[in-house]
């Protein structure tokens, strides 16, 4: 079973939910209910250790009309903070599934 941490516990979940909470409010600036909202769930998510959240937001970069897709990396504030989200969940799940081989 993969290692379930709090945000209490590794300073990178502290960082993504700030950088979570940064890009849901800059969507909703742009109208973009939806991605906001796949954010704030994804948020939800992973601030409660639920062993999904972090899946759940990975999906929301793979794969056509991607958030990465609508938002690339050089889309000012909300680029950057959607790929530093990205990084932050890439190394967050690898680590996940170092921990579930051990």
């Amino acid at each position: 079973m993969a290692d379930q941490r709090t945000s209490g516990d590794d300073p990178r979940l502290t960082e993504l939910l700030t950088a979570l909470t940064r890009a849901e409010g800059l969507l909703r600036e742009r109208g973009d209910s939806h991605w906001a909202d796949w954010l704030a769930r994804s948020r939800a998510h992973v601030a409660r250790a639920d062993p999904h959240g972090l899946d759940h937001l990975r999906r929301a970069f793979g794969g056509t009309d991607s958030i990465s897709d609508a938002y690339p990396p050089e889309d000012g504030d909300l680029g950057a903070t959607l790929a530093h989200a990205y990084r932050l969940v890439a190394h967050l799940l690898a680590e996940q599934r170092r921990h579930a081989r051990s």
